[in-house]
């Protein structure tokens, strides 16, 4: 054996033993919820400036770069933490693991409506969007983090679409025994989630030719790795996982206490270093696909949808869960319909369903329907009554008409302060029906 493959194996070992035996019985849940917040014309507003207001409510904390010292880049609570992104405009609110969608859900309604108070204090507005409508990708609104700057100088102009993009992920608990299969599922159902909760149609103050302007300019990313969306293949096992993501570039490392921009590949790093399991997660982490292990929760985070629109802000994370729990039942279905060609017409309805939404194609009669049905199951199963979080799935499905098919239209009728109208978070905010 030689050096890469001993590297390999033993990486694929401290790989899989980083997760637990078995999922708990009723699988915990996670939310990485993205929002930008902008000015009262649609630029995006700099949220280091809420830090104080946020601080002043009680109960959280800084939490500081470990590069940059002196910059704040979160605010760490016990149910939800406030976290900078790569772009000063947008706030990611991340929630602790929860047992159901209605504690998540819960979570998430506290943590926004103190966002959004925060940011009327400056006349701003936090937005049910999936991208900055106003404010273009570019360098001089990127957080001045270390490893931000180094992924500039190892990427240039791809690596900034991510100043302005807002993701809605989810993380959902797995086990040992299922880290291949459910990592495969998580990039199959890509474009489902796509097809039924894309919100990112427009932005530079224009409508783009995608539903999903996140993905469509994001698939850029090292296309030729395919570093960004679905693979092009399914992966065979955790070795295969861990071989195939190591031959990508090794973007950024760390040395000396700093981060710095690399332009060899992972292999070539384990070639000389061995099994080096914490470069491996540090490289792995620069990896975007739709779906991706995650070793320090044990969780499948499932990454590609747009942040939803308020009222209807627990649909996209109630529909990866459900998915997730039908697992089985919808790859039987997707294998039965598609034949052995799944992989491939799968990755067709992706780009399809990235550029028109529900108006794309299905890759077979009634597709999604079926699917909903088969996620719909996976929640009752549960037990929690968390079915009732999909109603704006079927309403989508029922009008053909998913969040940026919506936002477009009033963009085209009533421009962008229509847009800005119809995307913002209010104050006093309700809980989304249910």
């Amino acid at each position: 054996m030689n050096r890469l493959d001993a590297a390999i194996e033993a990486l694929t070992e401290q790989y899989v033993a980083s997760f637990p035996a078995q999922p708990p019985a009723l699988r915990t849940v996670g939310r990485e919820a993205e929002f930008p917040v902008v000015t009262a014309t649609g630029e995006a507003a700099d949220v280091r400036r809420l830090w104080d207001l946020l601080l002043a409510g009680g109960g959280l904390r800084e939490h500081y770069d470990s590069g940059t010292p002196n910059l704040i880049v979160g605010l760490d609570g016990t149910d939800y933490n406030y976290e900078l992104e790569v772009g000063v405009g947008t706030v990611e609110v991340v929630t602790r693991p929860c047992a159901t969608l209605s504690e998540a859900q819960s979570i998430m309604d506290q943590a926004v409506s103190r966002l959004v108070r925060a940011a009327g204090r400056w006349g701003w507005q936090v937005l049910g969007y999936g991208i900055q409508p106003v404010t273009p990708a570019r360098l001089s609104i990127m957080a001045p983090k270390q490893r931000y700057q180094s992924l500039y100088r190892a990427m240039g102009a791809e690596w900034l679409w991510y100043t302005v993009t807002a993701s809605d992920q989810c993380h959902v608990a797995i086990g040992r025994n299922e880290l291949t299969d459910m990592l495969n599922f998580g990039n199959l159902i890509a474009p489902v989630l796509i097809a039924l909760c894309a919100n990112s149609p427009v932005y530079n103050r224009r409508a783009s030719p995608f539903c999903s302007g996140r993905e469509g300019e994001m698939a850029r990313i090292a296309a030729h790795e395919y570093r960004h969306g679905m693979p092009a293949r399914p992966y065979t096992s955790i070795a295969d996982y861990i071989r195939t993501v190591s031959a990508a570039t090794y973007l950024i490392m760390r040395a000396d206490n700093e981060v710095i921009p690399s332009s060899q590949h992972f292999t070539e790093y384990l070639d000389e270093h061995g099994a080096d399991f914490s470069a491996f997660l540090f490289h792995e982490h620069y990896v975007w696909n739709s779906a991706r292990l995650r070793t320090n929760h044990g969780t499948l985070e499932v990454r590609p949808a747009c942040q939803q629109p308020w009222g209807e802000h627990m649909a996209a994370m109630a529909l990866t869960v459900g998915l997730v729990e039908a697992m089985p039942a919808v790859m039987a279905y997707v294998q039965d319909a598609l034949g052995e060609a799944y992989w491939t017409l799968m990755r067709t309805y992706h780009q399809q369903a990235i550029r028109y939404g529900l108006a794309a194609p299905q890759p077979a009669p009634d597709f999604l329907r079926t699917v909903v049905r088969h996620a719909e199951e996976g929640l009752r199963r549960r037990g929690q009554q968390e079915e009732r979080f999909l109603r704006p799935i079927h309403n989508r499905l029922y009008r053909r008409q998913n969040p940026a098919q919506r936002a477009r239209s009033i963009f085209q009728i009533d421009g962008l302060r229509g847009l800005l109208a119809h995307t913002a978070i209010r104050p006093g905010l309700t809980r989304p029906p249910s």
